[in-house]
This record gives C-alpha cells, sequence and structure tokens, in this order.
C-alpha cells in the first residue's frame, strides 16, 4: 500500500508541473490579447470622441504583472470492517490527489494627460517618421492620405498649396491625384524615398584662424583629382521623395536641393518628380505638409458623416495603381454593435468600429486593415511613452 501512495504522490507532482507551463502560456497570450484590443478599442473611441465633438483621452496600460500560485496535495485513508458473522467483509484504501493554480494580477494604467503628452499629440508628424513608415514597405498611398494635412506645388514661381480635406474638393481631388501618382511610381519601383547626403566645403580659406577648429566640428581633408587640398564633411540632410535616384545628382546640386528643403519645418517633406525619368510626364516639385495625430483622429471622424470623402480616379498620366478605395479608413458607426467586426468602442449609445464591409472584399478590405494598423503604429509613435510615468496600480483578484 506504502508503493501505491508513493506513486500517486509522484503523479500529483508531475500534474503541476504540466499545469505550470499551460496556465502561463494561457495567461501571457491572453494579457497580450487585451492589451491589444484595449488599445484598438481606445483609438476607435477617440475617433467617436471626435465625430461627437467630445474632448480626446487616452489611457494607456504601462505595465502587466501577475503572480502564479501552483499547489498539489495527496491523502490518504482506509476503512476498515470488523467480521460480520461467518462473512468478512473486505477493507478499502481511499487516495485523494488534486492540483490548484492561483492567479493574482496586477495592471497599472495611466491616464495620457498633461503637457508633455498634449503637446505630442498635437504636433504635426515629421519626415522621419514618414520615412519610417515608408521603409517598412507600407504603401505610400495609405500613409500619405491619413498623415497628410495637403500638398504644395511650385511651378512658373507660384506655390499654390492643396488641402486634403473633401469640402476642398477640387483641392482634395488634386491632392488625391498626386498621391496615386507617387502609388504608381512606388508599385512600379521608380519611387526614391530617402535623406539627401552631400560634402559641405569648410567656408573659411584655409589659412583663416577659426580652420583649425574644423576638424573639430567634423572636417575631413580631401581633395579634387585635379584641385587642392579642401576640408570636407559628409551633411545627412533633409528627406526627398523623387522619382530618380538622388546620389546621382552633381553634389552641388544635392546640396541645392537640401538648402529648398530647409526654408520649411520638418514636417513638410521634399517632393521633386522630374522630366526625363520614370514618370515625368506629370512633374511637379513642391512640399508634402503632415499633420499631426489628433488632426488624423479629426479627419477620419469628419469623414464618417460631415465631410465625406469621395472616388478620385489617378491621372491619366499615371502608371496602375493597385488600391484605391474611396475612404483612408472606413469607420462605421451604428446603433447596435456590428456582428461582423472584431475591435468595436461604445460611446454616448453609439458604436463606431472598423466597416469589413466597405466597398467589398479582397485588397479593399486589407486596405482597411493596414490604414487601422497604421494608426496604431502612429498611437505608439506618438501618444504611449508611459513607461517613466507613475501609474496608478489596480489589483484584479480572480
Amino acid at each position: 500500500m506504502i508503493r501505491h501512495l508513493l506513486y500517486g504522490m509522484v503523479a500529483t507532482m508531475g500534474l503541476t508541473g504540466c499545469l505550470s507551463p499551460v496556465a502561463m502560456h494561457r495567461a501571457v497570450i491572453e494579457y497580450d490579447r487585451t492589451v491589444n484590443a484595449v488599445e484598438a478599442e481606445m483609438l476607435l473611441l477617440n475617433i467617436g470622441r471626435a465625430k461627437q465633438g467630445q474632448p480626446r483621452h487616452f489611457t494607456a496600460i504601462s505595465n502587466v504583472a501577475a503572480t502564479f500560485d501552483f499547489r498539489s496535495n495527496a491523502g490518504f485513508g482506509s476503512q476498515l470492517f470488523a467480521p460480520s458473522g461467518p462473512v468478512f467483509a473486505r477493507n478499502f484504501f481511499l487516495f485523494n490527489l488534486g492540483a490548484t493554480v492561483a492567479e493574482n494580477p496586477t495592471v497599472s494604467i495611466v491616464p495620457v494627460q498633461g503637457e508633455e503628452f498634449t503637446k505630442r499629440i498635437l504636433t504635426p508628424m515629421d519626415e522621419t517618421q514618414l520615412d519610417f513608415l515608408l521603409a517598412q514597405g507600407v504603401e505610400p498611398a495609405i500613409v500619405l492620405r491619413l498623415m497628410g494635412r495637403g500638398l504644395a506645388v511650385e511651378e512658373g514661381g507660384k506655390r499654390t498649396f492643396y488641402l486634403n480635406m473633401p469640402h476642398r474638393a477640387d483641392e482634395y481631388r488634386e491632392f488625391r491625384k498626386r498621391v496615386l501618382h507617387l502609388s504608381a511610381l512606388n508599385l512600379a519601383r521608380h519611387l526614391h524615398v530617402g535623406f539627401l547626403t552631400f560634402e559641405d566645403i569648410w567656408p573659411l580659406p584655409l589659412d583663416h584662424p577659426m580652420t583649425s577648429r574644423a576638424i573639430d566640428k567634423g572636417y575631413q581633408w580631401g581633395h579634387d583629382a585635379n584641385g587642392p587640398p579642401r576640408l570636407t564633411k559628409r551633411v545627412v540632410g533633409r528627406l526627398a521623395i523623387t522619382n530618380y535616384d538622388p546620389t546621382l545628382l552633381p553634389n552641388e546640386e544635392r546640396r541645392r536641393l537640401n538648402f529648398k528643403a530647409e526654408r520649411y519645418p520638418r514636417n513638410y517633406v521634399l517632393v521633386d518628380i522630374r522630366p526625363n525619368y520614370p514618370g515625368g510626364d506629370y512633374s511637379w516639385h513642391g512640399q508634402i505638409k503632415l499633420r499631426s495625430f489628433n488632426a488624423m483622429l479629426e479627419f477620419l471622424a469628419r469623414g464618417i458623416e460631415a465631410e465625406p470623402e469621395f472616388d478620385v480616379q489617378p491621372d491619366p498620366r499615371s502608371g496602375a495603381v493597385r488600391r484605391n478605395p474611396v475612404k483612408t479608413l472606413a469607420i462605421v458607426e451604428s446603433d447596435t454593435r456590428p456582428n461582423s467586426t472584431v475591435f468595436a468602442a461604445e460611446l454616448e449609445g453609439r458604436w463606431y468600429a472598423i466597416d469589413d464591409r466597405a466597398e467589398g472584399q479582397g485588397d479593399v478590405q486589407r486596405w482597411n486593415r493596414e490604414a487601422f494598423e497604421l494608426m496604431s503604429q502612429l498611437y505608439q509613435m506618438t501618444v504611449t511613452d508611459v513607461a517613466k510615468v507613475q501609474g496608478l496600480p489596480i489589483t484584479i483578484a480572480k
């Protein structure tokens, strides 16, 4: 009997060992799903707030800590019967085996508020964020329709600005056409996006007293094949979107191009589509102006009803584009929660969700999901840097 008891205890210990990784794996996955759902619904909730004219507010989950308590128990008992007349009753031995798992999570949440966070929400995106997203392979039309407030075209000494706002129909149509042209160039692999680089020459004579400090400022000795020695420094300048490789331009031309870009803040991105290169039949020179995260929420909210976007076809001079949906991100508003959506948020009796039925299936549906994913990435880049902020711990007992 002692041998049976030992077997039972070993089995119980093994059962606890099996439960530990299974329970921990399931908890980690569920926490991840919950945090992801909270963030997605927070975005939809703030689009709804913008739609209803309410102040925007964000709450971020800064930390999740969980303590797991794994316990096992085993018991042994017996029941003995005394002889009753000529018949002897059999004795019984009882084993009791068990294992329990207890989980005690602690979730820290941080209201995203105050001067620092307000500035980050209201400050326009800059060229480094645009370059980062385009470098990940996100389609230019998705990024620019969401992040672009408008674009300026410089032609014949005149600068014309086209707003990316449907209530300015002619300007909105012109913005969409030029963005579609960039997407067509990207699809044909003729679009170049990168920071301008050039060699800056030390502006003072070599015998000037200040020249001795040039080395400390990053300048190095160099010379042309047939020229005298000189001090130069490699400069990484502003972002440029072109239909040619800027590194093939002469150094002085790259420097002048960067000088033009430097005239504007970093939320203006230089665009230089030249003739005699792919897509040069629809050439233009100017800048795309990026907007803030708050302005993106406002743009999407007004697109639900107040300023709906409309169909714009590519310019005949542009090449083929893979996708061109009417809406940058189709958000549906309804009285009840939609059945066919993954994420939805309720505000003042109204539900807001991504409209999976917008304009059919296939590529357009994937566009919608990619645009919402892009909003989530921009949220991470703009809002939720809360690692060093004191949070309010909330203990949830299970």
